[in-house]
């Protein structure tokens, strides 16, 4: 019997149409686009209801997959309008939707029931019982959280086998659990849950300590000749264990 290798699906983000084209172009299977005013890809997205009409043609003519990401955590001002952008979404028919935020996720599953959810990595799902109630909800897919270690990935998949199981591989890790940190907001008053943060983690800090011996005299904290970056975490970069 001729055996076949089990090649997961490669997902790569799209900015525009040129990245959607770029990605398509170099082996993605799929990619993911931000709508405007309810994805996280409030500063770097292009997309337009139009756009995103003119990218899934192209996926279509590729036979290749595209999702939506919706994947903010709204404030109430943001509800109302949601059932107008819901109804051109689904109008646009997606291979899915990636989602985070539970009361969208609802009124997404009482309106179009027949629209596939991907539970976003915003959730941070660490666990699999979290994924077992993602999957009583109706979710197809479930967005493992950035932080999860390669034998939890494991142990997860083999307590929910049925259960379609994405993580990351390359890409920026936040020095909270996925997104959910404060920092841009209390410095700028913007939100990243809001697609909005200014990544003030990455900033060149110089940091103080007093000095008791020297009348509490402030002393610049050093670390190399850039600076000081107390909470600019490592990179993801998982591209040798993808075997």
């Amino acid at each position: 019997m001729k055996s076949f290798r089990n090649i997961p699906e490669l997902l790569l983000p799209a900015g525009n149409l040129d990245k959607l084209n770029i990605a398509y172009l170099y082996g993605a299977d799929a990619v993911y686009c931000g709508v405007p005013r309810y994805s996280l890809r409030a500063r770097e997205n292009e997309f337009s209801m139009e756009d995103l009409h003119t990218a899934v043609t192209i996926a279509r003519n590729l036979k290749k997959k595209i999702y939506f990401t919706v994947n903010n955590i709204p404030r109430n001002s943001k509800l109302g309008s949601y059932h107008k952008y819901l109804e051109q979404m689904a109008s646009l028919k997606p291979d899915a939707l990636i989602m985070a935020d539970p009361g969208l996720i609802h009124i997404t599953k009482n309106a179009y029931p027949e629209l596939e959810i991907h539970i976003s990595v915003q959730t941070n799902t660490m666990n699999y019982a979290a994924v077992e109630f993602w999957k009583s909800y109706g979710a197809k897919r479930v967005i493992l959280s950035r932080e999860v270690s390669i034998p939890e990935i494991k142990e997860i998949k083999d307590k929910v086998p049925d259960m379609e199981i994405e993580v990351f591989v390359h890409g920026s890790i936040c020095i909270a659990h996925s997104g959910r940190c404060f920092m841009s907001n209390y410095f700028k008053n913007r939100d990243a849950n809001q697609g909005s943060c200014n990544n003030a983690c990455r900033d060149l800090y110089k940091v103080y300590v007093t000095n008791p011996k020297q009348n509490d005299e402030p002393m610049e904290l050093i670390t190399d000749e850039d600076g000081t970056f107390l909470m600019n975490s490592k990179d993801l970069r998982a591209i040798e264990f993808l075997q």
